[in-house]
């Protein structure tokens, strides 16, 4: 095993944990009671809802998700595709749904139908309307609503059709790691891209809050070819909305490394969803992942910690706990066996593939439960942990 990785910790002073949500496609929501159950446990800081108002039943839906949201007093932010010819009447029709329910979303991002799909800079666009148009559409209906500018799909999409930074209240756009290339340790290394993504981004409209919404290693739309991989069998392709790490440590490590590149990046991060296209459980247990969402979304609004590993292949993020304490999680991101050099004495729990399917099929929560150590902490592949560090192993401390 090489040797011990040690991480190191300090105050960022005022750098705070964005908040972490989930997503929902409402046309793959199994019921209101599942939606209910998963967000009481989950937690999570706000949920952004996909709706497709070209399908039938999506305002139908739309309304069986807002209600458990709504009893969860949980924030939701909803991405809208709309039909490319005269969406003013669907539009209109949202409204009247949504002023039923009693319950007004944080913001809504409005997308013609159309331009889920990339276009390249000097091809053929579309005729229809536009995003910019169907904002201002939205701006006659909703004179108060924070409208976005972006995609619900990928930043090559924004990138190509970038608005008026003047004319939006939020920027937003998702990510995937499995567009060129799906193996392990590609879909590892695709986070070091992340910082690149956010700061080109920011750029783009550096005065609005910038959200980057439902990201998962998957891809739950094909804006380069129509249509995803078919990945009946479970394997590691790109472009596949089934992708089989998704139920596994892989997915927990690679969320957490992507946690951690966010902070102090970007307003508000949302990973994975309830149910397909990238659930966090099945009919039977949690997977990984929904324990670290769970975690991590606890962290929200707290003051960050610099939590510096000296390799790469360690993810660490961190915040100051109200104690003093440093709330830390760590992930290995590769498929060898890490030492992580902490301290003389710390507390920690590990997530490994020694958990008890029992102790994710009920509510156990096994990174709730800190042991003292003193010795380096041993991570299996992709296993992830959380420690809970002294005041005094955290420079820039008060005593």
């Amino acid at each position: 095993m090489p040797d011990a990785v040690h991480v190191s910790f300090r105050r960022t002073d005022g750098i705070r944990l964005p908040p972490l949500g989930v997503g929902l496609w409402v046309d793959r929501l199994a019921s209101a009671e599942v939606l209910a159950r998963q967000l009481e446990r989950l937690g999570p800081n706000h949920v952004d809802i996909l709706v497709d108002l070209r399908q039938s039943d999506g305002l139908n839906r739309l309304e069986t998700a807002l209600v458990p949201c709504g009893h969860q007093q949980v924030a939701i932010w909803l991405y809208v595709i709309t039909p490319d010819e005269q969406p003013g009447p669907a539009l209109k029709q949202l409204a009247y749904r949504l002023n039923g329910t009693g319950i007004q979303p944080a913001g809504l991002l409005l997308t013609p139908a159309a331009y889920l799909a990339s276009y390249q800079p000097n091809g053929d666009w579309p005729t229809t309307v536009s995003p910019d148009a169907l904002r201002a559409l939205g701006r006659e209906i909703w004179p108060t609503m924070r409208l976005g500018g972006g995609f619900p799909t990928y930043f090559t999409e924004l990138n190509r059709c970038r608005p008026n930074p003047a004319a939006i209240d939020f920027l937003t756009h998702a990510t995937s790691p499995v567009v060129h290339a799906a193996d392990d340790v590609s879909v590892m290394e695709s986070l070091e891209s992340l910082s690149h993504v956010f700061a080109s981004a920011r750029a783009l409209a550096p005065n609005v809050p910038y959200r980057v919404t439902t990201s998962a290693i998957g891809a739950w739309t094909n804006p380069y070819g129509g249509t995803l991989t078919p990945n009946t069998a479970g394997e590691r392709v790109t472009l596949s909305d089934n992708d089989p790490r998704q139920r596994g440590l892989f997915a927990a490590a690679w969320s957490l490394g992507y946690m951690a590149r966010a902070i102090g990046r970007v307003d508000s991060l949302t990973l994975s969803s309830i149910d397909r296209p990238f659930p966090i459980t099945d009919t039977e247990q949690r997977y990984p992942l929904f324990d670290v969402l769970r975690g991590l979304a606890a962290g929200a609004g707290h003051e960050a910690l610099a939590c510096v590993p000296e390799d790469d292949t360690i993810a660490a993020l961190g915040w100051l706990a109200t104690d003093g304490s440093g709330d830390v999680w760590l992930a290995n991101l590769t498929a060898q066996a890490r030492d992580i050099d902490i301290g003389d004495a710390y507390r920690a729990a590990v997530f490994d593939d020694g958990i008890e399917p029992d102790d994710i099929a009920s509510d156990e929560w096994p990174l709730d439960r800190l042991e003292p150590r003193s010795e380096p902490l041993t991570l299996a592949p992709y296993a992830v942990a959380r420690v809970a560090v002294p005041p005094a192993m955290i420079d820039g401390h008060s005593t």
